[in-house]
């Protein structure tokens, strides 16, 4: 897919933005504060109505008004889609499809859009949370059914840690989270185990000749990490029923796939505390990458690619070997507030951004 007018208005720093997007690449140049990252942020939100940093929808809208509007053209498959993502201050977001209102689900159904940029640092050194959210965004955009049983599962979660605050039993959400979380851990364990072979290969092309290792480490022992539906869901039942007087103490669900973990490796050692700043840039990097790769092959399209300030942190060497990889992609937005370098520029359209204003460079 391809996003080929993009308008905005009252959308954080931004002023009101009206730009025809390259179907290739785009950068975006700017003084640091200029409003590059939300210039990204913005077209995010318009494929996924969320924030690729987790940001509150009250948080995106424009101290000078009190509602955001993000709008675009696309080409999905060769057809040409509006879309618009809306909020208000106070109120509801608003989502539209071809003028037709329609839920967040069916952007995710619709569209893909691939993020990678200073935020994703905690995807290798912050808390696990962060790592099954990276699993979630992604998967979510595979499968509608993933993002329907997150919710119901989250739904559910709550319901029996509230009875496990309250002193009832709990046992008659257990079922029910074996159910919806089976299918999650499922799901999790395919795409880990794919996006491992693909992100091992990127990281060889970012970083030449180290390794890099993906694997999922769910909170429920498998026999043999055989993540077969009756497996999964049998290990989970045992699992429950050994924590429960453990739940019963702490008040609190201690088995699950809100407790799983994605372990990354960089030659064999963990990347969260072994690897250097470059090294845990290619890995996240490596991973964004393989998720794309493996949504242009599931959804048959290229998901639009966010890249925010990449290569800051990049030696010359990682900086080829990404650049080299560009050659496989579809749209990519790009920003930087230096200079590009100069394999990259040349094929590029490029725009000027200062104090929220965005004017096509000449």
């Amino acid at each position: 897919m391809t996003i080929d007018h993009l308008t905005i208005h009252g959308f954080r720093n931004l002023q009101a933005i009206e730009l025809v997007a390259d179907p290739s690449t785009n950068i975006f140049y700017g003084a640091n504060g200029s409003g590059k990252t939300n210039l990204l942020e913005s077209i995010f939100v318009l494929c996924l109505a969320r924030s690729q940093r987790g940001a509150k929808d009250k948080d995106m809208v424009s101290t000078h008004s009190d509602t955001y509007r993000v709008s675009g053209h696309a080409t999905v498959h060769d057809r040409q889609r509006e879309v618009a993502v809306a909020y208000q201050q106070g109120g509801r977001k608003k989502i539209t499809i071809d003028g037709v209102t329609a839920r967040a689900s069916e952007l995710f159904a619709n569209f893909c859009a691939v993020s990678a940029g200073p935020e994703d640092s905690g995807i290798v050194s912050g808390s696990p949370s962060e790592r099954r959210g990276f699993m979630d965004i992604y998967l979510s955009q595979l499968s509608s059914r993933h993002l329907s049983r997150l919710t119901e599962y989250q739904q559910v979660l709550s319901q029996k840690n509230a009875a496990l605050r309250d002193g009832l039993d709990p046992d008659p959400f257990n079922e029910l989270l074996i159910a919806t979380g089976t299918q999650i851990m499922v799901e999790r364990a395919e795409f880990v185990g794919q996006i491992a072979v693909l992100a091992a290969e990127y990281y060889q092309t970012v970083a030449a000749g180290r390794s890099f290792t993906v694997r999922y480490a769910p909170s429920v022992s498998v026999p043999e990490e055989d993540y077969s539906p009756q497996l999964v869901e049998d290990a989970f039942r045992q699992r429950l029923a050994s924590v429960a007087q453990r739940e019963e103490i702490l008040q609190s669900s201690q088995a699950g796939p809100h407790r799983d973990e994605l372990v990354l490796e960089i030659d064999g050692l963990p990347a969260r505390t072994c690897g250097s700043q470059g090294e845990r840039r290619s890995a996240v990097l490596a991973l964004k990458l393989a998720v794309y790769e493996m949504m242009k092959h599931r959804r048959e399209m290229d998901p639009v690619l966010l890249l925010d300030e990449v290569f800051a942190e990049l030696d010359e060497n990682r900086t080829n070997g990404l650049i080299d990889a560009f050659g496989s992609l579809g749209q990519v937005f790009l920003t930087t507030a230096g200079q590009p370098p100069a394999r990259l520029e040349q094929h590029a359209r490029a725009f000027r951004i200062t104090e929220g204003t965005v004017l096509k460079a000449t």
